[in-house]
């Protein structure tokens, strides 16, 4: 996961990070790779941690602790082959999410999830130029997101919330009703890590984010003298790291984090129809103190759930289905969108369609597809098509409403958006 490492360099509001590993621990800031370069494999194995004797013997009570896999002992730890930890992150935090909410277990093939990120088969999405190995050229959480939502085999994404990496609470919040967590950290040295009493451990202070791990659980009084670096305050996360399965990882609660977001997942959808390839750059638009937009879609069956991005912290909305027209309103329901990510709204009652239009009106911005961007390494492809995406304009002093084409000519200007438009972010799935 190095910073802007991947395929692209999009918007510079957002903080793009591709999940990559290091030749060396060691290596210098000359012999580094650069943020536009590939990133290289790891070597960084449990046999090379530093190690020490301990300082004290430690072993954890019950109080301020917790760990999700000895909850959920059948969930197993996956080795990463490349530099693929980002994507092996994204699968822990799937499945346990979906242990948690439904009392079973599924397993996850990463590396399925990495070819159908990076497939060459589809229309848009996340491309790398031939030659270049889909193993070792990183990747990001929010790629498994807007990939992964359109549905994989049987399982759909249906939800990634964006957490405050700052709200330790929060987070631990998530670990106890939601699953694991990913997050990016600095792996960019040897003396970062140690290995005291039975206990890998992790600190560092530098933002130089590189690698993707799972936190699975935490432990409040963990000693802060077992670290390397000095750590300020007793406590660590308890982490999953793909680059090695044997045990466990203590990572400090001193130590900056590159992000943190928790995946879940379900398979109790027949079909997912949508025209965006995401919401990669967080890109959205506003026509008043509230914005309608709707896509059409022209699949026959029962509606039993509408999926959209929220770029804000919370935001309420009005979904409302009418025919493909938009002459008849079949069905309504409000709803609010309460954290920053992708969510899945499931319909109160089921709607049985045939073509139809699926409108979401959004209190602060409707959420759209960014720009293709293309890069030496790969590209990000956006496309969009007549009578797919529309939003609602208002005339003669509000008091008539249409519907515009997001196609249509001058829409950027329409709008007085800095862009150009894609597709609107939603999604209709199916029973």
């Amino acid at each position: 996961m190095k910073k802007a490492a991947l395929l692209l360099v999009l918007s510079a509001i957002l903080s793009l990070y591709s999940c990559g590993n290091n030749k060396s621990d060691n290596a210098t800031e000359d012999t580094k790779p650069s943020v536009t370069e590939e990133v290289s494999a790891e070597t960084t194995n449990a046999e090379t941690e530093t190690t020490t004797a301990a300082p004290k013997d430690y072993v954890h009570g019950d109080e301020g602790y917790f760990n999700l896999l000895e909850e959920y002992p059948e969930i197993k730890l996956k080795e990463q082959i490349g530099g693929t930890c980002w994507v092996f992150s994204a699968v822990n935090s799937m499945e346990t999410a979906y242990a948690m909410k439904n009392g079973s277990y599924i397993t996850i093939a990463p590396m399925e999830l990495l070819d159908r990120i990076y497939l060459d088969d589809k229309e848009e999405g996340f491309f790398v130029k031939d030659g270049i190995d889909v193993k070792e050229v990183g990747g990001w959480q929010w790629m498994v997101t807007e990939t992964l939502t359109n549905g994989f085999g049987d399982l759909t994404l249906d939800s990634s919330v964006i957490l405050d990496t700052s709200n330790r609470e929060a987070i631990k919040e998530n670990l106890h009703t939601r699953g694991s967590v990913s997050i990016g950290v600095n792996d960019t040295s040897q003396s970062y890590k140690g290995w005291y009493g039975g206990y890998y451990t992790f600190n560092y202070s530098e933002e130089d984010f590189d690698h993707d791990i799972t936190i699975v659980g935490y432990d409040d009084h963990f000693p802060k003298e077992y670290f390397n670096i000095p750590a300020a305050e007793d406590g660590a996360w308890i982490a999953y790291n793909s680059q090695y399965t044997s045990g466990y990882q203590y990572l400090s609660y001193c130590a900056p984090i590159a992000y943190a977001i928790s995946h879940s997942v379900a398979d109790k959808y027949s079909d997912v129809i949508g025209y965006d390839a995401g919401n990669e750059q967080d890109k959205f638009i506003k026509t008043g103190d509230s914005t309608k937009v709707a896509n059409v879609f022209h699949k026959a069956g029962k509606l039993a759930a509408v999926g959209t991005y929220n770029d804000f912290d919370e935001q309420d909305i009005k979904i409302e289905v009418y025919d493909s027209t938009f002459t008849n309103l079949l069905y309504s329901q409000d709803a609010v969108l309460d954290y920053h990510g992708y969510h899945t709204v499931v319909l109160d009652t089921p709607v049985d369609v045939t073509d139809c239009a699926v409108a979401i009106t959004y209190s602060k911005g409707a959420p759209v597809e960014g720009e293709t961007i293309d890069t030496d390494m790969g590209s990000y492809k956006t496309s969009i098509e007549t009578d797919q995406s529309y939003v609602q304009i208002s005339c003669i002093d509000d008091q008539i409403s249409d519907w515009k084409d997001l196609t249509s000519s001058g829409i950027k200007q329409f709008l007085n958006i800095d862009f150009e438009p894609g597709n609107c972010c939603i999604k209709a799935l199916y029973q």
